[in-house]
């Protein structure tokens, strides 16, 4: 039945996909003994189970036992009100693994080169319709309020935000990449493009842009221990223009200066120049901090230009940036500059749909230190005055797939794979040397169809000449990995894995790493478990449940993240091992910009013997990204 609907809506010049199709004028589609008539402004899901074999056992127990909830529930208004609430049908949900299925510029090809006479631009509410089903409306009092208080996307932001203007013709690689950036901002759950042939003409056609929205709004806490809590407050979607604003307090009773703020505002594309501006200000007990940001990037496989520009003030602070590789006690004051720029050129590629590009960047920073530890030549480098210069060229072959249920709850996901190979050479202009800089680094990414598994590999080194000798190195190598989705019941199970490995060559003597949780083992904070040489190792399971509380969406997931850390001098197997065990709980709502709240316990059986071994947190995390090969400004390999 699938593929007759898809035949046959392919015949009258719709756009067919996996996931949904619009028609706008009603039609009666007779499909052997069945009749359905669609009506305007409604979207058709199309179940993709490509691949996939259904466990019919399974729906069927699970739909009689939601049937008969959900027939119970009826009786009575009150209950009703609850299951609306807290539960969603399986039938609803019923995520596949689509990895395989749609490239992103799929749809798009059988227009190519035709002419845009008209763009529009459809809205929904955060709660409600549904790019699958336009005729769903809220029906709790909790989404009702909620699309009231909710600032709506303004159509003429979003049409200002797009790289293609009427009288265009027709590209596929731009209507794929600027369909993915809508789909990728922080205040937008999800959108695609339609593209509609004009009637009586064979070369005209209309493109509309539908979006579903984000309620703008939300909040973050994390609970560290029972003295230090943090506390945010913030809206990705300001007056229904893209601004972002976020507020947060810090509480740690246990320190000096027991209250901090951090407050951000960003404007988002000023002046349809592409430009992202934001402004940070930070008095925190860690560090105090003003910083202007204006960024331009590499968007679209057809953007030529870009580049950015960053000035800082920094006050006080225990570190020059996130995550130095230094251990450090005395208050840094400095300041900061920073700008680049590049240039992108497109190349022929023999793979179809491969967006391959040539880039050419440039970059100059420069820090200058007003408060500092005592330096000298050879004395505390990391914390010299220093000047860099910084060109890079790289070659990026992109290509982009749709799935869902990796790193996030149902939402539309874009999985980047192809390569980046990148060159990178500089000057750097010391308080008491001067030295050159080279690095390089390969990136590639593969999908195994057989398997239906994704691998992503890195390899980069990098290191300064200092009169010849080979100075401040680094060695990284990484491979990520996650699995197809596979059935348990009602879950839905994907497995996850990323083993990474950092060598330190010739690190100044105050330089270090360690395994605390964004570059180690998660929920090890043990900063005096450092070395210059590490491997690490972070496994998960997830399984993705149709349960929802409240709208938010469950998925539970363990994890087992083991690490060597040590020096340089001996076999990185021989040297120190520490891992950590746990499990936790996930919740998020696709319908909100909250950031996905996580409840998490682990146990750490082999740690030193002044940490505890037992850990808890509840925070918010932002979702993870895929390594997506786009060419930012030129830098050196980060010794992480």
């Amino acid at each position: 039945m699938v593929f007759l609907l898809g035949n046959l809506l392919h015949a009258t010049g719709q756009r067919i996909t996996k996931s949904d199709t619009l028609i706008e004028k009603k039609q009666q589609l007779q499909l052997y003994k069945h009749t359905s008539i669609i009506s305007r402004d409604t979207i058709v899901f199309l179940l993709d189970t490509v691949g996939e074999k259904r466990h019919k056992n399974n729906s069927k127990n699970a739909s009689k036992f939601y049937n008969s909830l959900k027939q119970g529930a009826n009786k009575r208004k009150f209950t009703k009100e609850l299951y609306n609430l807290f539960f969603i049908s399986p039938d609803k949900l019923n995520p596949t693994d689509t990895i395989k299925t749609e490239r992103s510029e799929t749809a798009f090809v059988q227009y190519q080169g035709k002419t845009i006479r008209n763009i529009t631009v459809r809205v929904l509410e955060p709660f409600g319709p549904t790019l699958y089903d336009t005729t769903q409306i809220a029906t709790t009092w909790i989404e009702t309020t909620g699309n009231k208080l909710h600032n709506t996307s303004r159509k003429n932001h979003l049409r200002k935000l797009l790289r293609i203007n009427e009288g265009d013709a027709v590209d596929p690689y731009n209507l794929a990449d600027n369909e993915r950036l809508i789909r990728q901002l922080s205040y937008i759950k999800d959108a695609y493009f339609r593209v509609v042939p004009v009637y009586g003409s064979h070369k005209l056609v209309d493109l509309q842009l539908w979006v579903k929205d984000q309620f703008s709004w939300g909040a973050n806490m994390k609970i560290g221990s029972l003295t230090s809590t943090d506390f945010e407050i913030y809206s990705r979607n300001l007056y229904g223009l893209g601004h972002e604003f976020s507020n947060s307090i810090e509480i740690d009773t246990e320190k000096d200066q027991k209250y901090g703020y951090t407050g951000k505002y960003k404007i988002r594309n000023i002046r349809k120049s592409f430009i992202d501006a934001s402004f940070t200000y930070q008095n925190t007990y860690e560090k105090s901090v003003l910083q202007l940001d204006l960024d331009r990037s590499f968007a679209t496989y057809n953007t030529k230009y870009a580049g950015g520009f960053t000035l800082s003030k920094t006050m006080r602070s225990d570190e020059i940036q996130k995550d130095d590789p230094i251990i450090n006690e005395i208050p840094l004051d400095f300041n900061y500059g920073n700008v680049w720029f590049g240039r992108s050129y497109k190349v022929e590629s023999g793979k179809l749909f491969a967006r391959r590009k040539l880039y050419l960047a440039g970059r100059i920073s420069s820090r200058k230190f007003y408060e500092r530890p005592e330096v000298g030549a050879t004395l505390n480098q990391f914390f010299h005055n220093n000047t860099h210069y910084l060109a890079s060229l790289s070659l990026s072959q992109i290509q982009y797939y749709k799935s869902n249920l990796i790193y996030n709850f149902g939402r539309t996901e874009d999985i980047p794979y192809g390569s980046l190979a990148q060159i990178t050479m500089g000057y750097e202009d010391r308080e008491y040397s001067h030295r050159n800089y080279l690095g390089f680094d390969f990136q590639k990414a593969i999908y195994l169809r057989q398997s239906r598994t994704y691998f992503f590999n890195r390899l980069a080194i990098g290191g300064y000449f200092n009169s010849k000798r080979f100075e401040q190195g680094v060695l990284l190598g990484q491979s990520k990995f996650f699995s197809r989705i596979r059935n348990l019941g009602p879950l839905r199970l994907r497995n996850f894995a990323d083993l990474k490995y950092t060598l330190g060559i010739r690190r100044f003597p105050e330089e270090f790493i360690s395994l605390i949780s964004d570059t180690g083992i998660r929920g090890f904070s043990k900063e005096d478990v450092i070395g210059t040489q590490k491997l690490v190792l972070n496994l998960e399971t997830v399984a993705f449940t149709p349960y929802t509380l409240g709208g938010f969406r469950f998925a539970f997931y363990t994890f087992a993240d083991m690490g060597f850390i040590g020096s340089n001098q001996k076999n990185i197997l021989k040297e120190k091992f520490y891992y950590g065990l746990g499990f936790g709980i996930r919740l998020r709502n696709e319908n909100l910009v909250f950031k996905t709240i996580q409840l998490r316990l682990a146990f750490y059986p082999k740690a030193p013997s002044d940490f505890n071994q037992f850990e808890y947190q509840i925070s918010g995390e932002e979702r993870p990204k895929f390594s997506n090969f786009s060419v930012t400004q030129p830098d050196v390999v980060p010794f992480e």
